[in-house]
C-alpha cells in the first residue's frame, strides 16, 4: 500500500467513507499558509501623555492567544515576564511607586500584552509586543503623566485608562483597561454592529479583549455600563478621549473635578481601590 493511500473503509457507510477520503486527500495536498499578520499602533489611555507610541506586529485574531488576568496570582508566564519588564522600565523612567503586588489587570492577545498596576493614588499602564529581538515596541503611561487623574473620583461610572487597537482601516481587535465605580455591575463593549464583548470587573478595575477583528475607530463602538438591576447607567464612545466629549463632572461639594465648568455638569463618582 502506498504511504498516502487512505485506509480501508471497513464497515463505514459508503457516503461517509467517500467524505473522509476526499477530506484527507484535500488536506494532504493543500499547502500550509503562514498566519496573516497586520500592523497595529498602541494608543495608551484616554487624556494621558503616552510615553511611547510605535508600530508593531500582531497576528490575526484566529491565530492569537487570549488571556485576561486580575492580580499577580493569575498571571501566565509570558504576562509575568512582561510585568517585570514594565516594572523595570518604570524604575528607569517614571518611578511610579508600584510593585508586582499592585498589578490589577493584565491582558494577552497574541504577540501583544497590556498591563495596569493600580494603587489608591497611582497607576502605571504598559503595552508590549513580542518578540523583543524582532522590532520590539511598546508604550507606557502613568498617573504622573495624566493631568486629569483624580485618585478619589471617576468621570461618571467608568474611566478608560488604557486602550490598544488595530490601525487596519476595517478595524481589528482591541484591549481596554480602566476603572469602574461601585455602581457598575456589568460593563460591555457595544461594537455598534450587533456584536457585544463583555468586560471582566474586579476590585474597581475592568479589562476586556475583543476577538472578532472588526472594531474600528471609525465606527460606533461604545463602553456601556449597567447597574445591579440591569439599567444602563453610562454610555461613552470607546475611541473618543475624555477631554473631547465636552462633559464635566463635579464632586459632592460642587467642585468640578473633570472637564471644564459648564451649566450641565454630571456627578463624579467616588472610587476606592478594592483589594
Amino acid at each position: 500500500m502506498e504511504l498516502l493511500t487512505p485506509p480501508a473503509e471497513r464497515d463505514l457507510p459508503a457516503h461517509r467513507a467517500a467524505e473522509m477520503r476526499a477530506r484527507l486527500m484535500a488536506e494532504i495536498r493543500t499547502p500550509t499558509k503562514s498566519p496573516t499578520r497586520r500592523r497595529i499602533a498602541v494608543a495608551l489611555a484616554a487624556t494621558i501623555a503616552v510615553a511611547a507610541i510605535s508600530l508593531a506586529v500582531w497576528p490575526n485574531h484566529d491565530q492569537a492567544r487570549q488571556f485576561l488576568a486580575f492580580g499577580p496570582n493569575e498571571l501566565s508566564p509570558p504576562l509575568r515576564q512582561d510585568a517585570e519588564r514594565c516594572l523595570t522600565l518604570n524604575e528607569r523612567e517614571y518611578q511610579v511607586p508600584v510593585t508586582i503586588a499592585d498589578l490589577a489587570v493584565a491582558a494577552e492577545q497574541g504577540d501583544h500584552t497590556a498591563l495596569m498596576f493600580l494603587k489608591d493614588t497611582h497607576y502605571l499602564a504598559c503595552d508590549n509586543w513580542h518578540p523583543p529581538q524582532q522590532g520590539w515596541s511598546g508604550g507606557a503611561a502613568s498617573s504622573a503623566d495624566d493631568a486629569n487623574w483624580r485618585p478619589d473620583w471617576l468621570p461618571g461610572p467608568v474611566q478608560r485608562l488604557s486602550l490598544s487597537g488595530s490601525t487596519d482601516p476595517d478595524g481589528g481587535d482591541v484591549v481596554a483597561i480602566g476603572r469602574v465605580s461601585a455602581r457598575v455591575h456589568r460593563l460591555v463593549l457595544d461594537h455598534g454592529d450587533g456584536k457585544i464583548t463583555p468586560a471582566r470587573i474586579a476590585g474597581g478595575a475592568f479589562g476586556l479583549i475583543t476577538d472578532d477583528g472588526h472594531v474600528s475607530d471609525h465606527g460606533n463602538a461604545d463602553l456601556v455600563a449597567y447597574d445591579n438591576a440591569g439599567n444602563e447607567i453610562d454610555r461613552r464612545p470607546l475611541f473618543t478621549p475624555f477631554d473631547q466629549l465636552g462633559r464635566c463632572y463635579t464632586d459632592t461639594a460642587g467642585t468640578v473635578v473633570y472637564g471644564k465648568p459648564g451649566p450641565t455638569c454630571r456627578p463624579a463618582e467616588p472610587w476606592t481601590h478594592q483589594r
